[in-house]
């Protein structure tokens, strides 16, 4: 089983707000959150007469917001987007049966203790970027552990899905890439991903030997990530890739996404050289111990 929510082949919509994901779309946002197909969505984006022939307000804002309502050179402009269907009518009907499927079987475990089991991708930190009106930080909330896929008791699930752990269960465990373990956790959905809470009954069947996080590393890389305005691909499959959760709390109504952060602190893919050094370290630590020097 797949996660029919995250799928990326379904629907392209031409919103700006899309740009940085290349105009992809998931189906958990346009039919979940949105329920925007087919009739679309409206919104209204806020805009200055002044500021946008680059004069300065005569109030002294640099952007507009709620104190402008009033302003007489404040307008607003109607948006009107459509969700584009990417596959044929008859294949999206055949993809709306199977995502009643997947939401009959979630409901059958949600909330609920399941056995699962699974080989660890990735542990990363579970960053927050709070928003304010004249500042924005990070915030550790804990660690997200990544699969690639798992059993969740007796189903294959051949898709991405992550474990939310704190930060002393980090330091208790180690988990780390490589792992394999079994445990036992609640089965929620957040943003339209599968992630398991309140983990227990933790088991390794194997471990790795790779490195673990420690608390104090997740709040040296908490205060020199760097964000990316896009998401690009080769980011986004990188093992130092992380999809941080954005609230920004400046505006009338909290608004969330997410932004792609680098933890190792590259300001673009193209100067990025994370893999080439590890395929180097690889390399040398797999070098019969002839060919090393001595001291």
């Amino acid at each position: 089983m797949i996660n029919p929510y995250k799928r990326l082949d379904i629907f392209k919509c031409k919103s700006l707000g899309h740009t940085k994901f290349e105009h992809r779309v998931s189906v958990h946002h346009v039919l979940r959150v949105k329920n925007c197909y087919p009739q679309g969505c409206i919104y209204f984006l806020w805009r200055c007469k002044l500021l946008n022939k680059g004069n300065s307000c005569i109030k002294g804002y640099k952007h507009v917001g709620r104190n402008c309502f009033s302003c007489k050179h404040y307008f607003d402009e109607k948006i009107h987007n459509q969700p584009q269907l990417l596959i044929s009518e008859d294949e999206y009907a055949q993809f709306l049966n199977e995502l009643d499927d997947f939401e009959d079987w979630f409901e059958s475990i949600n909330d609920r203790q399941i056995d699962i089991q699974g080989t660890i991708r990735t542990v990363k930190p579970a960053l927050v970027k709070n928003i304010h009106h004249q500042s924005s930080h990070l915030q550790l909330n804990g660690y997200f552990i990544h699969f690639d896929e798992a059993f969740i008791n007796t189903v294959h699930w051949e898709d991405h899905c992550y474990v939310v752990i704190y930060p002393d269960q980090q330091e208790r465990f180690q988990f780390a890439s490589g792992d394999t373990i079994e445990f036992r956790a609640k089965v929620e959905l957040d943003e339209g991903r599968l992630i398991f809470k309140k983990i227990n009954s933790v088991e390794f069947i194997e471990r790795s030997g790779e490195q673990s996080w420690t608390k104090s590393q997740a709040l040296v890389v908490k205060h020199t990530t760097i964000s990316f305005e896009n998401q690009p691909t080769k980011c986004l499959h990188c093992d130092q890739g992380v999809l941080v959760d954005v609230i920004d709390k400046s505006k009338p109504k909290w608004e969330r996404s997410r932004e792609l952060f680098c933890l190792k602190s590259f300001p673009d893919p193209t100067v990025c050289f994370y893999n080439i050094e590890k395929k180097i370290i690889e390399e040398i630590s797999h070098c019969p111990d002839e060919w090393q020097l001595n001291d």
